[in-house]
């Protein structure tokens, strides 16, 4: 950005980078003007969800339960992609009430 300067200190200069002007910095993951994209998707589904869980018999709600607490944990991608395939498994099968849930996974799947 214009008018930006940056300034290191040190030898490789990780963790001691100054920044002075406008705009966002990145470092060590965390996003400094707001959620990344990825976590106001999951947070929707999340919430997605929660609202069809209160239609679910006891076994879907231990499944769905096990699968947000497992979601919670960061799993990698391919775990990822399953826990998805759980949730959308499971709203097909409930219905009307589940089309939220759909799409909240079909948002996170691009």
């Amino acid at each position: 950005m214009a008018g930006d300067s940056y300034t290191q200190h040190g030898a490789g200069s990780i963790g001691h980078a100054t920044h002075s002007g406008s705009g966002d910095i990145v470092a060590g993951g965390k996003y400094v003007g707001g959620n990344p994209p990825e976590a106001s998707a999951i947070e929707k589904l999340l919430e997605e969800v929660q609202a069809m869980r209160r239609r679910l018999d006891e076994s879907d709600r231990a499944e769905v339960d096990a699968a947000v607490e497992e979601l919670q944990g960061n799993p990698p991608e391919g775990r990822f992609r399953r826990i998805l395939a759980t949730f959308s498994g499971i709203a097909t099968l409930v219905g009307e009430a589940g089309v939220p849930v759909i799409t909240a996974v079909k948002a996170l799947m691009g």
